[in-house]
């Protein structure tokens, strides 16, 4: 390895590593965000009876052959 590749090399980590730390930094802020989040949720069963709701409504309006 030359040494100018090295510095190449070694940049691009260095670049990588900035770029990892960002991002967890920001996907730690949203994570606690959604951790403090005072509304009230939606429970599974709301949202798999919308689903099933709206299945059921995509297959009525099929037309039959």
């Amino acid at each position: 390895m030359t040494l100018e590749s090295f510095w190449i090399w070694a940049s691009r980590s260095i670049s990588v590593a900035a770029e990892a730390n960002a991002y967890d930094a920001w996907f730690r802020v949203k994570v606690q965000a959604a951790l403090e989040d005072a509304r009230g949720g939606t429970s599974q069963v709301q949202v798999m009876q919308a689903a099933q709701a709206l299945i059921d409504a995509k297959r009525q309006g099929q037309s039959k052959p």
